[in-house]
């Protein structure tokens, strides 16, 4: 005799057909999150069928941000593939709608017009400033997004999902690192150069908070993004006699300020956002001085770590992409999808694949484990902030993916009690 079908296949069969029969008769409705069909006893909404989940990413393929795009697009494929592979989720194939924006915020608002009713939530959406132009969008739709920035500023809207420690705990945590480690001390002088907008000034908010706490003199110079040559920044930090400089830039922008310090014999230690350093700039003209002067602080493990989770996906990547770009943001990608395939399995386990039931399974979330990947997450209170540790990293053109470890993860005094 045949075996029987498990349950869940019964259900996909089941929704399927009911989707034939709605078709059919001309009874089949236009899916929203606000509006849900039922589907056995699995309730499913915008982006969902018997035997699928769409999912949305409007991310940067062709601007500034292309190559950090591109990494974090093959971890999240290294990710995605293996979970098809075994099953998906809820006896469904997981599949994307990729759009690039270019880094442009109008470019995204009208690619998420294009995507919004067509997906059950948006697995990634890179970039602040295209972040903050659809908030009142993810909100209205009930959109769970998975934002590719790190600012604590976006956590007023409980559909963003930031995985990882923000801008502001990042810094923090930098000037921390600079006091046990750089000989920092209370009335001493340090830069922080910047760029306007919700990425820089997030941070802003971090080195405001942590120079407070340290005693040290705070020097700002915000920025532009399309400033090429800090040369200015640099000198008047240099003039004032900053021991150390925070920067939250574009790389290009980490490249040029670093370079000017080398070139003019400014003495200081740089300390940089997350975003603020690629793997690329180890093969231009600054190499020898960002593996001098810079460090990075960050909640994403670097590539050439040796734990065993980072270990595992940098033998997949190198298996799948040995001739590609190395980065960390693998590493991220990778993670990003254990915590959307973590919030899937919890919204199928409650039978609601709707968008409202993912914002629940979402808020349920207290302890999320990547395996080192990123920081330990909480997602359990609404508003705060997800994650309060970071790795501190430097660059390292002999390292694979351009980084070593300087510090593993850990957490200020002041990171674990600030509040944004």
């Amino acid at each position: 005799m045949p075996r029987p079908l498990p349950i869940r296949r019964w259900r996909a069969v089941l929704a399927g057909t009911v989707a034939v029969l709605l078709a059919a008769t001309g009874c089949a409705t236009k899916k929203t999150g606000a509006e849900p069909v039922a589907a056995g006893a699995l309730a499913t909404g915008a982006g969902v069928t018997g035997s699928t989940i769409k999912l949305g990413v409007l991310s940067d393929r062709t601007g500034p941000y292309a190559g950090l795009g591109k990494s974090v697009e093959q971890g999240r494929k290294l990710f995605w593939d293996a979970r098809n592979g075994q099953g998906g989720v809820c006896g469904r194939q997981v599949e994307f709608v990729m759009l690039d924006h270019g880094y442009n915020a109008q470019h995204a608002v009208t690619a998420y017009a294009q995507v919004k009713d067509d997906v059950l939530a948006l697995h990634e959406l890179l970039g602040s400033p295209m972040i903050a132009a659809l908030l009142p969008s993810l909100e209205s739709d009930q959109m769970l997004t998975g934002a590719l920035s790190w600012s604590s500023n976006l956590l007023t809207n409980p559909y963003v999902v930031i995985s990882g420690t923000t801008y502001d705990v990042e810094m923090i945590n930098g000037v921390y690192h600079l006091t046990q480690t750089k000989g920092l001390a209370k009335g001493d002088k340090i830069g922080h150069v910047y760029l306007e907008g919700d990425y820089g000034e997030n941070a802003a908010a971090g080195s405001r908070a942590a120079a407070k706490e340290y005693g040290l003199e705070l020097l700002e110079h915000k920025i532009k993004p399309t400033d090429t040559d800090l040369t200015a920044q640099v000198t008047a930090l240099k003039a004032a006699g900053a021991k150390a400089v925070l920067l939250t830039v574009t790389p290009a922008q980490t490249a040029s300020a670093v370079g000017v310090a080398e070139a003019s014999g400014f003495d200081a230690t740089f300390m940089a956002s997350s975003p603020a350093f690629s793997t690329a700039l180890l093969s231009g003209p600054a190499k020898a001085a960002l593996e001098k002067r810079l460090l990075v602080a960050t909640s994403i493990a670097p590539f050439s770590s040796a734990s065993n989770g980072p270990a595992e996906v940098r033998k997949a990547f190198l298996a799948k992409y040995p001739d590609q770009v190395k980065s960390q943001y693998t590493m991220y990608g990778y993670a990003q999808g254990q915590i959307m395939a973590k919030v899937l399995d919890a919204a199928c386990k409650n039978g609601s694949l709707t968008r409202a039931g993912l914002l629940k399974a979402f808020q349920s979330l207290k302890d999320v484990q990547t395996a080192g990947l990123v920081a330990p997450l909480d997602f359990s209170k609404p508003g705060a902030i997800p994650a309060r540790q970071s790795y501190i990293l430097r660059p390292d053109a002999s390292a694979a993916g351009g980084q070593t470890q300087v510090q593993d993860l850990f957490a200020a005094p002041l990171a674990t009690s600030y509040k944004r």
